[in-house]
């Protein structure tokens, strides 16, 4: 493995444990509650999963129902 290539993995790696951890948790919150907006659970679930760190974060301000 080149420096370069070390060096940029050494930056793009908190940003992918940010990935992983928003996705854990907005597909376990989606799992576990009853409602959300819009009634469609597997259409948040495409939205988290398909939209990188963007969709957990949208999931999270304006996807639950309280």
């Amino acid at each position: 493995m080149s420096s370069d290539t070390g060096r940029l993995l050494l930056l793009l790696l908190p940003l992918i444990a940010l990935q992983l951890a928003l996705l854990a948790a907005a597909l376990w919150d989606l799992v576990h509650r009853d409602r959300v907006r819009g009634g469609n659970k597997w259409v948040w679930g495409l939205v988290i999963v398909f939209f990188n760190i963007v969709g957990p974060v949208v999931y999270f301000l304006f996807g639950r129902e309280e």
